[in-house]
């Protein structure tokens, strides 16, 4: 019979061959699950990749046929004239600036009362007619303080001249002021080179307000009949062109003193008055101005309103005749209601 100690160190090689047999076991699975781990991972990415480049090859095929469709489409566009509603519209003309009318007040002499009356008449008169617009009032620099002040106030855009000359009462009644202050207003806008249509306008004068729309129609000359109602003959004169042939066209020039009297043709007019035509101020730097006067004169192509009343007078037939087309309507009123004229 073995004794105990025998039979103790008899058992003691189990113990070890129990650990190695688990330690493998456990070794086997941990090998054949990170394998079967790795084999999932590697399968789904392949199938990811796949599926991505499938993707891929999808969208960049799409994209070659949206390229090769708009360069067909582009071509057949080149080729084929293309029928749009649209182009069956005529675009629109591009719009033209309104010219710049340039209204030319000589203020004369009369009282104060009565100059501040004319003014404000004519400022209330201006507002009216649509822009651009510039109103150049002459006066002797002694009287500006006042009228400056008015001016100020009239809603109107401005330019206020004064000159320093003195002219005499009886220099004044044969109207040598009046023309100065004319040839101070257009060496203004010589000088500035204001392009515009230019108009002389009294403070006594009354228009319709049709009459500043067809005035920018104006290019180098126009013309129009305008009556002169005199209070103090307690009578009408209306003279202007006339108009005949082509529209607009002026042919001749009359006047009629009594309605009931037949007007008086004449083939060109012998004067115009500065108040009965209107000019583009683009004629007043024409470098062929100083060829229009004889040598016998040498004065008369230094004075801008001599100019253009010789120029109203030679090439009347070379006038826009208003109003209209043929220069049958009055629109212009003188009167001497407020200042002589």
């Amino acid at each position: 019979m073995a004794s105990p100690k025998k039979a103790k160190l008899r058992a003691r090689p189990r113990r070890p061959l129990l650990l190695r047999r688990a330690m493998l076991h456990s070794s086997l699975c941990f090998l054949v699950g990170l394998l079967a781990g790795l084999a999932q991972v590697s399968r789904w990415t392949t199938v990811a990749s796949t599926a991505a480049t499938a993707h891929v090859f999808r969208a960049l095929h799409a994209v070659d046929g949206a390229i090769n469709q708009t360069v067909l489409l582009l071509q057949q566009q080149q080729q084929q004239p293309q029928n749009r509603p649209e182009d069956a519209i005529p675009s629109p003309a591009p719009l033209r600036q309104p010219q710049l009318l340039l209204v030319v007040t000589a203020t004369e002499r009369s009282d104060p009362e009565r100059r501040a009356a004319g003014l404000t008449r004519a400022a209330h008169a201006l507002r009216l007619v649509p822009p651009p617009v510039l109103w150049l009032v002459v006066e002797p620099a002694r009287e500006a303080r006042e009228t400056a002040r008015l001016l100020r106030s009239a809603g109107v855009a401005y330019r206020h001249l004064a000159y320093g000359e003195n002219f005499t009462a009886g220099e004044a009644e044969a109207g040598k002021e009046r023309h100065h202050q004319r040839n101070v207003a257009l060496g203004h806008v010589e000088e500035h080179r204001l392009e515009g249509v230019v108009l002389f306008a009294g403070l006594g004068d009354v228009y319709d307000l049709r009459f500043f729309d067809q005035l920018r129609q104006i290019r180098t000359l126009g013309a129009w009949p305008a009556a002169t109602v005199s209070e103090r003959e307690r009578k009408a004169t209306v003279e202007g062109p006339v108009c005949g042939g082509a529209p607009w066209m002026v042919t001749g020039w009359f006047s009629r003193a009594d309605a009931a009297a037949p007007a008086a043709v004449r083939a060109r007019p012998p004067a115009v008055d500065v108040r009965g035509f209107a000019f583009g101020s683009a004629v007043l730097w024409d470098p062929q101005r100083w060829d229009r006067f004889p040598v016998d004169e040498p004065d008369a192509s230094q004075d801008s309103v001599k100019f253009v009343q010789r120029l109203a007078v030679e090439e009347y037939n070379k006038s826009r005749g208003m109003p209209n087309h043929d220069c049958s309507e009055i629109m212009v009123w003188h009167g001497d209601q407020l200042v002589a004229t």
